[in-house]
């Protein structure tokens, strides 16, 4: 009888445990999974109904550069999920994202599959990931939305689009400079991407590739739109010479070539 109530007593302290399993445990796993890039800094509540202010940081190696996302991400674990060999996560943030985010998966993780929603973020957040945008210093607004997103290990499937919207950056007085849109063929590997630009002085365009080992390769082109005012192409013009090597009025833009 003692060892029967010893083993209810553990259980009940383990239930106990996990059901008031504080929400440090989450922050802990993320930061370890990303390698310390993203972290979930000043978690509240459990594992599972939480919160935390979400932060992006580069390797100290690259300046160690920080960066932390307005408002909190709150986040809701289904325990009862769990127990069926299931992973049911939402997240909700009040201005990031357009509605909740469902995160479904077995607990193998092999395949997960994202809801559809809008991911809405200042272009500034970027700076935390370190160069070359901590010396770029964009701003504006990312948007970056997607219908359905199924991953599974080496590949994943599903149509994401981004926009960058009233763009600026610390390199040009121009303000803002575009808004611009990356589409994608909705696959990986064999991803394939186009810069358009929506409207604005400085002109962005072209076509690239991600490959199997995740490698970007891309070529483009950034100018001053025709009919621009020359005041403001001037000031556009060292911004542009940055981008890529010169060629005309332009310059040819070369990533991962």
């Amino acid at each position: 009888m003692r060892i029967v109530s010893f083993v209810l007593a553990a259980l009940v302290i383990l239930v106990t445990a996990l059901v008031v399993a504080p929400a440090q445990w989450a922050a802990g796993y993320v930061r370890s999974a990303t390698h310390g890039r993203l972290e979930l800094a000043e978690a509240a509540g459990t594992l599972w109904n939480g919160s935390a202010v979400v932060v992006l940081a580069s390797p100290a190696e690259t300046g160690g550069s920080r960066a932390s996302l307005p408002e909190r991400l709150s986040w809701r674990l289904s325990p009862w999920a769990l127990l069926a060999g299931q992973i049911d996560l939402a997240l909700t943030h009040p201005s990031a994202l357009a509605q909740p985010l469902m995160i479904n998966a077995g607990v193998t993780g092999r395949t997960i599959t994202l809801g559809p929603t809008s991911v809405r973020l200042p272009a500034s957040l970027l700076v935390g990931l370190g160069a070359p945008w901590n010396t770029v210093r964009p701003g504006g607004i990312l948007t970056v939305s997607w219908d359905r997103l199924v991953v599974e290990p080496g590949r994943w499937q599903g149509r994401i689009s981004g926009e960058w919207q009233y763009a600026t950056s610390a390199l040009t007085p121009v303000s803002p400079m575009g808004h611009y849109r990356v589409q994608t063929n909705g696959i990986w590997p064999g991803t394939q991407l186009e810069l358009l630009t929506i409207s604005g002085p400085l002109e962005l365009k072209g076509n690239g590739t991600i490959n199997e080992g995740g490698r970007l390769r891309f070529t483009g082109r950034a100018q001053a739109i025709a009919g621009t005012d020359p005041g403001v192409k001037a000031q556009l013009t060292g911004l542009i010479s940055l981008l890529g090597r010169r060629d005309g009025e332009g310059s040819l833009l070369n990533f991962g070539g």
